[in-house]
């Protein structure tokens, strides 16, 4: 692929999402990852873009779960990443626009490496290449995915001091809303839109506040709901409008297929008049939620995907990041919103009881694969608790929110958000839990009485609704287990583990119909939620 003649457009697999295979609604997923445009005006626009003559080679990076990525090799030596969103990264315009306002924002004001974009279009209809593009420079360096595990603690440390600084910059701007960022010629900014950086009101003309571009805003169809979606001048609004957009979806949409749980006649069955009413109960406390800690409640931009393939750093000096990739969908919410923990860590997500490090294994009487796990197991602890030492002596604020985010005043938040997935069942558990806790929230006074009345037939609905929720979670839980790396983690799997991806579900399939469906009936319940293709 390396003539100037070479009609790129020629190779289907430029546009077709190759990386792997779906087991659960395939052919849709392949859909809404497909996209057409004319490759060849883009390897101009690149080209033209740096000064170069003309682009010379093209290579397909694997594909993300929301767009193409290519690296485009010119003539001269230069080389650059064209980043085309697919049909399921987000609203048309407003996602691009405000990932390439993101990104500069990020190097020009947050002190981060994020990349410099030569070239940039989001109005697909409009232009040649009939596409949003954006053209990047390449990252310096490595993924930190190609070093991360051959790096001894002590150099682990220095990239995690490394992280800890970057995300004190980001802790020292916030926003006058709540949405997403973008340039000032792409949106209309609402009236007073600044930021503050370090005390200081910054009325910068180049950046505003515009409509929320986080995934939760247009996941599972909901870019098609007709919702306010921002930007907003108070918690309260941006919240009331988080529970207005999934009232809208139940209503609206038809749900997704589930994988968080298994669904049938012993376990939950979710319930659209169930959720709806969740979200009546939220709408009337939101409010009393809300912690009185601006700290964490002021709107902070955020890079909430910082897995080990988007964190790039030196490989000659790889305690040095050298660039942070993927700023689509990043949003100004309420830092209690953004995750505080890098994915890069593999953490599993329980809290850990203390900040003690654990001791080294005691690795005598252990086979040679049980002591590789055992030190996995061991470094990933104490790098995870090395982590959390670093902010909570760096940054407080952002520790604070780790303890929030135990509390069930947070979770009524969280579950909030993807109500119209999940969660409805664990929501009314915890609310029915609250009632004996409602005045110890912050925001709550002696004379303000909890806003909802349970029943006695109402507590013994929900208790049963939670336990056949959690049961269904924690067959996923055990199947996970029990598949390892053939689970098809949001349903996706690579193509040389497709086979027996199947092949393991269907014997899995079968021995919970043995164990679970007593009747004939009951099967074909648990046959019409499977969720797998």
């Amino acid at each position: 692929m390396d003539s100037p003649q070479t009609d790129w457009n020629s190779n289907d697999e430029f546009f077709k999402f190759t990386r792997g295979r779906f087991i659960v609604d395939e052919s849709e997923n392949l859909r809404k990852r497909e996209i057409r445009f004319d490759l060849n005006r883009l390897a101009s626009v690149a080209a033209e873009s740096v000064g170069a003559a003309r682009c010379i080679s093209i290579e397909k990076y694997p594909d993300g779960m929301f767009n193409k990525a290519y690296l485009m090799s010119m003539d001269d030596g230069q080389e650059v990443v064209a980043k085309v969103p697919n049909p399921n990264a987000g609203i048309p315009h407003f996602t691009t626009a405000s990932e390439v306002a993101t990104m500069d924002f990020a190097r020009k004001v947050l002190g981060t490496p994020a990349p410099r974009v030569y070239s940039w279009n989001s109005h697909a209809r409009s232009h040649p290449v009939g596409a949003e593009f954006i053209i990047m420079e390449k990252t310096e360096g490595v993924p930190l995915s190609q070093v991360w595990d051959t790096l001894k603690l002590p150099q682990k440390l220095q990239i995690l001091l490394a992280m800890t600084r970057l995300q004190k910059q980001w802790l020292s701007v916030s926003f006058s809303h709540y949405g997403s960022l973008y340039y000032a010629r792409d949106v209309q900014p609402p009236a007073g839109s600044h930021y503050v950086k370090d005390g200081e009101a910054v009325n910068d003309s180049e950046f505003v506040i515009g409509p929320a571009t986080g995934r939760d805003w247009f996941d599972a169809g909901r870019s098609l709901l007709d919702i306010e979606r921002g930007p907003w001048a108070s918690l309260t609004q941006y919240l009331q409008a988080v529970g207005t957009r999934e009232t809208k979806a139940i209503q609206a949409l038809n749900p997704p297929k589930q994988i968080a749980l298994f669904r049938g006649p012993k376990l939950y069955q979710p319930d659209a008049e169930k959720k709806l009413t969740a979200l009546a109960w939220y709408q009337q406390i939101v409010d009393a939620l809300i912690p009185k800690d601006t700290a964490m409640t002021n709107p902070r931009l955020w890079h909430n995907d910082l897995h080990d393939d988007n964190i790039f750093v030196d490989p000659q000096n790889p305690e040095k990041i050298t660039g942070i990739i993927d700023w689509q969908s990043c949003h100004i919410s309420p830092l209690f919103n953004h995750n505080p923990d890098p994915a890069f860590l593999h953490w599993d997500g329980s809290e850990p009881e203390t900040l003690d490090l654990v001791p080294r294994p005691n690795l005598s009487e252990l086979s040679p694969e049980e002591r590789s796990a055992a030190v996995r197991e061991y470094t990933i602890h104490n790098v995870f608790i090395g982590w959390r030492k670093l902010m909570h002596a760096k940054n407080p604020d952002l520790y604070r929110v780790v303890n929030f985010r135990k509390t069930p005043a947070y979770g009524l938040i969280f579950l909030a958000h993807r109500m119209f997935e999940y969660g409805e069942a664990h929501f009314q558990s915890l609310l029915v839990d609250m009632e004996d806790t409602w005045g110890e929230l912050p925001a709550i006074t002696s004379d303000v009485p909890f806003p909802v009345h349970f029943s006695d037939a109402e507590i013994e609905r929900i208790k049963r609704d939670s336990d056949g929720a959690v049961a269904g979670t924690e067959l996923v839980a055990e199947v996970k287990e029990q598949l390892d790396d053939l689970w098809p983690d949001k349903g996706f799997i690579e193509h040389e583990r497709y086979d027996d991806c199947k092949a393991a579900l269907h014997e899995i399939k079968n021995h919970i119909l043995e164990q679970l469906a007593e009747t004939d009936e009951e099967k074909a319940v648990y046959e019409r939620y499977w969720p797998f293709d």
